[in-house]
């Protein structure tokens, strides 16, 4: 595209120095024009006053008047060797060379009158010189006409030109702003292909992420679940066998109790493990219970919040609602949004994280809010852009996690989003309570 823009430009260049050049030869004629009519318009005058003062001079048989028209032939002389000259300079052909030697003629014969001005013979050249300038006249007449015809062409001919070259002009200007929405098309569709790329990249990152962790958590499973299992099993071999001796020693059943409660645990955990690594993206959404999202964030996350010490609330004014999800993704989003403000709050004397979840309307509304003290403007319209993190650089991220829940959100016809307005750092997370 750019080399067709540098041919159109090196066209306009030529168009332009063709149409200056062939206007400059134009108005040079015209002005040669101009300049032979006005000389030819002189020598006519000037033998139509020596006509005059000839046929006046032998009416009247004035010297006089006979010497000055011979001064008017001989200033007609004078032009027409200008007008000559001016032919030679501009390169045209002169046709007055005859004319000069035909005036020649006429100043002699107009000399032969002076030297005897008022005989019948001179009477008579009289009559003949009068009838020859006429002559001269006629032909001067014929040329002025023939100059002008000429400046009429050459008009006609601008013309035609400039309308052809404005025909030029705009057929560039319309190929100009057709090319010009061309690469405005190109332009956005780059643009759109840079987000489809974005998001496979994000979707490559996130499932690499995801099948990473999956293989981690399956390995795990593996390895647990088998001694866990001979665990469980001992453990209540051992309460059937020693119930007899729970009297004797109570402490033996609260041992056996204690271990089945934290194999239990331990199960309880792997599961949680393989939630938050399950890919969940082509599942179907169904209806998940409030009620069920609570305690299956309260299993995931009872580990570390007993660990970090700090107050944890999940209220809602609907318990017993349904919304219509994806279970393990919202799951997931809550569990991201719930571990960064637990990675934000780490150095606060005061901790605190509440989860709340109310129906509005026809939305489902969930903030998560922490007792942090919100995050800097100048941060937050980049929190949901790929690979951002506001993060220390020495703790593991990967700054995919509000973007990956972004996303999910808005696959759910929502919206994730920072509420600015809060005193504390919240998110607030939008989804239709019916089905779309």
């Amino acid at each position: 595209m750019g080399i067709i823009f540098l041919f159109a430009g090196l066209f306009i260049a030529i168009i332009g120095h063709w149409t200056l050049s062939v206007n400059r030869d134009s108005l040079q004629r015209v002005y040669s024009f101009r300049l032979f009519s006005r000389g030819n318009f002189q020598v006519i005058s000037a033998n139509l006053r020596a006509m005059t003062s000839l046929s006046q001079a032998i009416y009247e048989k004035d010297k006089e008047k006979l010497e000055e028209g011979y001064l008017h032939l001989e200033s007609s002389y004078g032009f027409l060797i200008s007008l000559d000259s001016e032919l030679y300079l501009q390169g045209s052909e002169s046709s007055l060379d005859d004319k000069l030697n035909s005036h020649d003629i006429l100043l002699e014969k107009y000399s032969e009158i002076l030297e005897d001005p008022f005989s019948k013979e001179s009477y008579k050249k009289s009559l003949d010189l009068q009838k020859r300038i006429s002559l001269m006249n006629q032909f001067l007449g014929y040329a002025e006409s023939e100059f002008w015809k000429q400046r009429a062409d050459d008009f006609e001919n601008i013309r035609l030109r400039n309308q052809t070259i404005e025909k030029i002009y705009w057929t560039l200007v319309f190929s100009f702003i057709v090319a010009l929405f061309i690469l405005v098309y190109f332009f956005l569709e780059r643009l759109k292909l840079e987000a489809v790329l974005e998001k496979q990249r994000l979707d490559m990152v996130a499932n690499s992420r995801l099948a990473a962790l999956g293989s981690f958590s399956a390995g795990i499973a593996h390895e647990i679940n088998n001694p866990l299992t001979v665990i469980q099993w001992r453990s209540k071999s051992l309460k059937k066998n020693l119930e007899s001796f729970y009297l004797e020693n109570p402490k033996i059943e609260s041992d056996l109790e204690s271990i089945e409660k934290n194999t239990f645990r331990i199960d309880k955990i792997i599961k949680s493990i393989k939630t938050l690594s399950k890919n969940a993206e082509k599942d179907q959404r169904e209806k998940v219970l409030i009620s069920s999202i609570r305690d299956q964030l309260n299993d995931i996350l009872s580990p570390r919040i007993a660990t970090d010490q700090l107050d944890y609330q999940f209220t809602s004014n609907c318990y017993e609602q349904s919304i219509y999800v994806r279970e393990v993704q919202i799951i997931q989003v809550l569990v991201n949004l719930i571990n960064n403000s637990l990675d934000a709050i780490a150095t606060l004397d005061e901790k605190w994280i509440k989860v709340c979840v109310n129906l509005k309307g026809k939305n489902f509304e969930i903030s998560v809010t922490d007792s942090g003290p919100g995050i800097p403007k100048k941060l937050q319209p980049h929190l949901f852009n790929l690979f951002f993190t506001t993060k220390s650089k020495s703790k593991e991220n990967s700054g995919i996690g509000l973007s990956l829940s972004h996303q999910i959100i808005k696959d759910h016809n929502g919206a994730l989003t920072y509420n600015a307005k809060s005193e504390n750092t919240q998110f607030l997370i939008t989804i239709p309570a019916e089905e779309s």
